[in-house]
């Protein structure tokens, strides 16, 4: 009886990593789905113009088209950064042998990034300000909501959301990088999240979240940043969630 206990331990932690990975991996994938679908929203409406750069022109769009209004915002990320937290928890369990220490590192920075990220994004609140501005019947009530508004974009275009998301693809590429130590992910989904989170760690420097850059310059690096590495990104999330699936079954 004895003898049997350690096996018998290890058993119950190999079942416990592969229900993580199961499930790490079917984050990934709903990931990278909520990331075709913000695509498929912002595509037709960045063909129809840039994303609005003041309160009033934020408060026109979610009366007019509140669900472009929303995902300019950063509502689609929402989903996005809880679902990271069972990836970070999976990639944890599979790359602790590689390196305890980064792995231990890198998971708190995910979870700290979705604590600041969920508590700074404003795209309810600007849209329920965007209602009590329309209802507004005195000069001094839109001054008061538009004072309020913002407050809020400050958050967002400030060091609030980019932070968050920032430190979330900090965790991303430090696992990306044990990866490459790892025989069970492979190169190439290590590479990709190199690649991928090396170019949007940076990315907040050139331009805010919700505003476009400043500068002919800084637009060229915000594209090249942000765009490039979201798509690699995408393709991270898609490679890691069959990958972690097909762990999960051996």
């Amino acid at each position: 009886m004895e003898n049997n206990a350690p096996s018998g331990g290890m058993k119950s932690e190999k079942d416990s990593h592969k229900r993580l990975y199961r499930l790490g991996g079917a984050a990934c994938l709903a990931i990278a789905l909520l990331y075709l679908s913000a695509v498929a929203v912002y595509a037709p409406a960045m063909r129809q113009g840039p994303a609005p750069t003041t309160v009033l022109e934020w408060f026109d769009l979610l009366q007019d088209n509140q669900i472009v209004g929303l995902f300019y915002l950063g509502f689609a990320d929402i989903p996005i950064v809880i679902l990271f937290g069972p990836v970070a928890l999976a990639l944890h369990a599979a790359l602790k042998q590689t390196d305890k220490v980064w792995a231990s590192i890198a998971t708190p920075f995910a979870f700290v990034g979705m604590a600041v990220y969920l508590a700074t994004n404003v795209s309810f609140s600007m849209r329920a300000l965007s209602g009590e501005y329309a209802a507004a019947t005195t000069e001094a009530q839109r001054a008061a909501i538009l004072a309020a508004g913002h407050a809020l974009i400050s958050i967002t275009h400030g060091t609030g959301g980019v932070a968050g998301l920032a430190l979330i693809w900090l965790a991303a590429l430090i696992f990306s990088i044990l990866m490459l130590r790892d025989r069970k992910m492979g190169g190439a989904i290590a590479w990709t999240g190199i690649i991928a989170f090396g170019l949007l760690v940076p990315s907040f420097l050139f331009a805010g979240y919700t505003y476009g850059a400043s500068s002919g310059i800084g637009e060229a690096l915000a594209l090249i940043t942000s765009v490039g590495g979201g798509l690699l990104s995408l393709l991270w999330y898609i490679l890691l969630g069959l990958r972690l699936i097909r762990m999960s079954r051996t």
